[in-house]
Parts: C-alpha cells; sequence; structure tokens
C-alpha cells in the first residue's frame, strides 16, 4: 500500500511547500502538545494511520502498518505536514519510555521527528508544527525525553547533509513490564518479518524469534523503530486473538528451552507435593510502590488458618524482575535498589515464618521472567498484585488466585472472571498514600504509587473460598 502511494506521489511531484533550514528549531510546546495531529496531517497515510488509531481501526491500521515495517535498507515516509514530499530516516534516539527517529527530506531539508511509545505513532515534532492525537500517551511522558534529547542535539549540530540510515532492526525494551508484553512484544510477534532485535536490555525477546543483526561497518548508521501498532491501554486493554498468541509464546518458549532434567525435577515436585498436601502458593510482594502494608504479616496468619487442610506450606516470593539479556550486569543482591527493598520485605517474612517448621520460602526476586515462569509451574495458587505482579502467575502460566491494588488503580483488569481468578472488593480497601513521598503535598499524588490497607482476614477468607475449602 505505501509503495503504492509513493509511486502516485512521485507521478505528481510539486516543488516542496517549505524548505526550512536544518539548522531551524524544532517547535516544542511548553507545557503540552495540542490534540489535533488528526487535522493537521496532510498525506492520506497519514490520516488513515492517526484515525484508525483514534478510531481503534485495527484491522485497517495492521493493513496500513505492514507494509511500512516491511521496508528494507532506507526507512521512508512522508512528510506529515507537506504534500507529496517524501522523506527519509536519519537515524532514531531512544529515551524514557519513547523511541525518536529523524527525518529530512533529500536536501536535507524540512526535518520533523516520529515520536513512538505505545502506538506506531504518538507525537509528531516539526519546525512548523508539534502535536499528537486524542489516544496519544500523557505529555509528560513525550516532552520530558524530548527536551533531554534537544539539548544534546545541541552538541551534536552538524552542517554535513544528512545521511540515509538503514533500518536495521526493532526495539523491544520499553522501560516498564508492561508495555513490553501488551504494546511492543504482542505486534512484534505479529509481524514477524526477520528483521533483528537490537534492544540491549529487554524483559523477554522469544527465542525461536528473536534474531542477531549481522551489521557491522560502522560507516553505515543504523536506525530502529518500536514495532508497536496501538497501544494496550487504547484497545481497552481487552483480550484479543493478538494477545492470547503473545502469552501461549511467552509460556511456551519460556518452558521449551528449559533442559529435560530439570522439566523432570519440577514435574516430580509437583506430585511429590501433592502426596504431601502441601499447598504451593505464588506471593507477591512489592518494596517500592502501591504496598499492601499487611504483606509482611500476611503469610503467618495464612499458615495458621490453612494448617487444618496443609500439612506444610512452600511459599514463592516474587517481586522486581531484572532484563533477560545476557549483557546486563545482574540486579541480584544489594546492586540495584528495587531489588534491595524487596529482599528486604522477604527478610521480614522468613523472620516472622521462622517459627513454623512446616513452611519453606523461595525467593524469585532478581529473577528474569523466563525463570519465573519456570518457577510458577508449581504453584497451586497466586496472591499477587494488580499490576505486572500478576504477569507470571496469571496471564503466563493461567494459574487460579487473588489480585489486589488500591481503591483507585487496576493496572491489568483483563482475565479477572471472578471464579478462578478474583480482584478484592474495592470497598474493603482503604488507601494510605505514597509512603515514599517527600512532601505532604505529593503523599495523596499519583494512582500508581498510593499504598494501601486491606485486612488480612478478608484476603484469607477469599483464598478459602476459591480454595474450595469450607
Amino acid at each position: 500500500m505505501y509503495n503504492k502511494e509513493r509511486q502516485q506521489n512521485s507521478q505528481v511531484q510539486k516543488k516542496p511547500e517549505l524548505t526550512k533550514s536544518t539548522k531551524n528549531k524544532f517547535n516544542i510546546p511548553s507545557k503540552k502538545l495540542p490534540k489535533d495531529l488528526s487535522r493537521k496531517v496532510i498525506p492520506p497515510l497519514w490520516k488513515k494511520i492517526i484515525n484508525s488509531i483514534e478510531n481503534r481501526d485495527l484491522d485497517t491500521l495492521l493493513y496500513t502498518l505492514e507494509t511500512i515495517y516491511k521496508q528494507k535498507d532506507v526507512f521512508r515516509l512522508p512528510h506529515p505536514f507537506i504534500k507529496n514530499l517524501e522523506t527519509f530516516a536519519s537515524k532514531s534516539v531512544r529515551k524514557g519510555m519513547c523511541n525518536f527517529i529523524f527525518f529530512y527530506d533529500s536536501k536535507g531539508q524540512n526535518k520533523w521527528i516520529l515520536c513512538q511509545c505505545t502506538s506506531f505513532v504518538d507525537a509528531i515534532i516539526s519546525t512548523t508544527y508539534s502535536g499528537k492525537h486524542n489516544s496519544s500517551v500523557a505529555n509528560d511522558t513525550i516532552l520530558g525525553s524530548l527536551r533531554k534529547i534537544m539539548r544534546e542535539e545541541v552538541g551534536n549540530s552538524s552542517n554535513h547533509l544528512p545521511q540515509k540510515a538503514k533500518f536495521a532492526g526493532y526495539l523491544l525494551d520499553q522501560t516498564r513490564p508492561y508495555h513490553h508484553f501488551y504494546d511492543q512484544l504482542k505486534w512484534f510477534i505479529y509481524l514477524q518479518d526477520n528483521k533483528p532485535i537490537l534492544s540491549e536490555k529487554s524483559f523477554f525477546c522469544p527465542k525461536n524469534l528473536s534474531k542477531k543483526s549481522s551489521t557491522k561497518n560502522n560507516s553505515i548508521t543504523n536506525m530502529s523503530v518500536f514495532p508497536t501498532i496501538i497501544g494496550s491501554n487504547q484497545l481497552g486493554m481487552k483480550l484479543d486473538k493478538y494477545t492470547e498468541k503473545m502469552e501461549r509464546t511467552v509460556q511456551k518458549d519460556s518452558l521449551e528451552k528449559l533442559p529435560t532434567r530439570i522439566w523432570k525435577k519440577i514435574k516430580k515436585y509437583i506430585r511429590s507435593l501433592t502426596r504431601k498436601k502441601t499447598l504451593t502458593l505464588w506471593f507477591g510482594i512489592s518494596g517500592q510502590k502501591r504496598i499492601w502494608v499487611e504483606q509482611k504479616d500476611f503469610l503467618p496468619a495464612f499458615v495458621e488458618q490453612l494448617s487444618p487442610w496443609y500439612s506444610s506450606f512452600a511459599f514463592i516470593i516474587d517481586g522486581f524482575t531484572e532484563y533477560e539479556d545476557s549483557n546486563q550486569a545482574p540486579l541480584r543482591g544489594s546492586k540495584a535498589t528495587p531489588v534491595s527493598q524487596d529482599l528486604e520485605v522477604i527478610n521480614s517474612i522468613r523472620e516472622k515464618l521462622a517459627c513454623y517448621s512446616n513452611v519453606s520460602v523461595e525467593s524469585v526476586v532478581g529473577q528474569t521472567y523466563r525463570e519465573k515462569i519456570q518457577k510458577c509451574q508449581s504453584a497451586d495458587f497466586f496472591i499477587a498484585n494488580a499490576g505486572a505482579g500478576q504477569l507470571v502467575p496469571h496471564r503466563f502460566c493461567r494459574k487460579s488466585g487473588i489480585l489486589h491494588s488500591n481503591e483507585k488503580h487496576c493496572v491489568f483488569p483483563t482475565g479477572i472472571n471472578n471464579t478462578s481468578v478474583q480482584l478484592v472488593d474495592k470497598s474493603l480497601v482503604k488507601d494510605v498514600g505514597n509512603l515514599f513521598a517527600k512532601s505532604e503535598q505529593n503523599r495523596q499524588a499519583g494512582a500508581g504509587l498510593i499504598s494501601y490497607s486491606i485486612n488480612i482476614q478478608n484476603v484469607i477468607d477469599l483464598a478459602i473460598q476459591m480454595l474450595k475449602l469450607n
């Protein structure tokens, strides 16, 4: 489709309406980007892309973007605000949650930037107009990273004509697990066009789809893109065939690469637990944000009240997850603040459980998603927060369990069916504020940071009900 439009444009090529110098500054608003991008873009291709995102027209969007992603060598797109002007990517810059791709025309003029975050396009920056669409991410997410890049660009300015960069591959490296899996990996699996993954850090790359770049030529500038189509939040976090395929791929890829001898040990361990009436519970904790303040005291009470039904308990305690790239320094131990904070919580729980001889505790804090999925195979039940903490037990391993969060926040409600997976009723939750806020003013700011209290007995009663013990 895109190649056809390029041919049509070349037949009626007009003189560019703008001839701004590459030295002209980008038009970057001080506070927020206007949301009228759909009205400002001129080429039909851009109107189709943005309207499809805003209207959640996934079929049209997939059909349109597939041809763009399948481009080889140079990455080309029409200038969004000038008729019949083809531009090429000269570089891509990764910052924060965004990927910024810089474009120029063949004369090194009429520059603009494509900003990707959770969708193929979240904002467009040019020298004359900058804006986003109605489904774009928050202004701070875009503008904060963009300003940092612009400060760096001042020192890297050059009078040389920009060079066409090679479309070398994809970035699978979102800073937050949810966006990594449901905004990037989902669509990377769908595209499967054999381009390599170029990320230095990634939470999960399917080994059967991953491909390393063979380009060693330092004289060629490479650029890379996010394999994004439309963000999961924009689609209402609903399950669809693309989400289901991604989740199955993650689970299958994690277990297929497990050595046979280890997999046999896991299955033998599961059978032995069944004979001994041991309950293996996957228990998620947090040491940074959205903390369930009773989490340290829950497991001792859980053991006391469920002892009539189980002779022993095995607790697998989950928290911070490490990037799986082998080139990265491990985040285990005290080398990373999130890990050390989670380990402090686990050490406190271990102390409270020390008096129980029929209890074992295993920490998976600081392990990768692949490692955690393997460990979670032995779990009978889970209790975890409704954010990224539920991904392993709920979405990838499909275990039964309980989810909890603060009064206002439930990051990922998909799949909570009130039978095998239930969310603690919000009427039983009381927010206590951001425990790490430096001022009282910020204590109640940000739903994603607010910690909360839930009476331990309410969670135990729900667990007894779901395990059908009464």
